[in-house]
């Protein structure tokens, strides 16, 4: 299924140390909305577990729901549900656990990333 947003990726701005905003940018270069709305929800994800003392960054689905509803209201409501459904879960920046009622950023992308870059290198030496 084809998504908008068309990520695009620039070799030259793709650094070893960058801001989340930078890599959302890269994410959603099209689609200014959905960008704004993955980098506010990974943002709030990860001040939300850290001021709650949680291992790792996780808020719970009624946390996300409350979040959702007095961030965007209810006229981008859907729309921030569909960045996390479309996006940010196929993408593996964010990983339900539905026994644990649970959203957590997730290392997945980047181990996607890396998947990505050997199978690349295994059809180059191909």
């Amino acid at each position: 299924m084809r998504r908008r947003g068309y990520m695009y990726l620039d070799k030259d701005a793709v650094k070893g140390k960058m801001t989340l905003d930078k890599m959302v940018d890269m994410l959603f270069s099209s689609t200014i909305s959905y960008r704004e709305i993955a980098l506010e929800l990974l943002s709030w994800i990860k001040d939300k577990a850290a001021e709650e003392h949680r291992a790792d960054p996780w808020v719970s689905r009624s946390e996300l729901s409350r979040f959702i509803n007095e961030r965007f209201g209810r006229h981008r409501r859907s729309t921030a549900y569909k960045v996390v459904r479309e996006f940010l879960l196929p993408m593996g920046l964010l990983t339900l656990d539905v026994d644990r009622d649970r959203y957590t950023i997730s290392r997945e992308f980047a181990r996607t990333l890396r998947r990505l870059a050997e199978a690349y290198e295994a059809w180059l030496r191909g």
